[in-house]
């Protein structure tokens, strides 16, 4: 019976996905926003969702507080960004050392979970629910990872903005 139980326990570790989480009270939506015009650069990175899936440093250029499309009683921040890298994956998830570069509008919607922000206090991108005070429920991915730096041979960076903002932030 706990072999049973340990293999349905890892089943699931394996295989959980944390759902999206852009359900914000005004005030958390506020909050997103400021820390956005001070720290706009983020990555877009689903640490729990595997190996083959996307991750992009994005440069946001505005934001807009908008009702979450499925809870009407909470609010969302969408942005207009510019992808400015798309990272590439090895067998243990994102590679910081090693980008594409892209340049690519987008409208990207805040994912307290699955946007990776500015963390001060240790030079490093983390979930955004590590930086804005947010209720977490359910599974909680908790990565954390690096800015990729453009002086790096691998990575591949061509925004003069990111490349100063580096230099101030991560290599002070």
């Amino acid at each position: 019976m706990r072999n049973l139980l340990f293999i349905l326990f890892l089943s699931y570790s394996v295989f959980a996905r944390a759902d999206a989480w852009d359900n914000l009270t005004h005030e958390q939506a506020h909050k997103v926003q400021t820390f956005l015009k001070k720290n706009p650069f983020i990555i877009d990175w689903c640490d729990c969702c595997g190996s083959d899936e996307p991750a992009y440093l994005l440069k946001v250029n505005s934001t807009e507080i908008v009702p979450c499309s499925w809870d009407k009683k909470q609010f969302s921040v969408l942005t207009k960004a510019t992808r400015i890298t798309r990272f590439q994956m090895s067998d243990i998830g994102l590679n910081d050392y090693h980008t594409d570069l892209i340049k690519e509008k987008v409208e990207y919607t805040i994912y307290m979970n699955y946007t990776f922000a500015y963390d001060h206090h240790m030079r490093w991108a983390v979930p955004m629910h590590k930086l804005i005070d947010y209720s977490t429920d359910g599974p909680i991915c908790f990565g954390a990872t690096n800015y990729p730096d453009p002086s790096d041979d691998g990575v591949a960076i061509k925004d003069s903005d990111y490349i100063d903002w580096f230099a101030k932030h991560i290599t002070k």
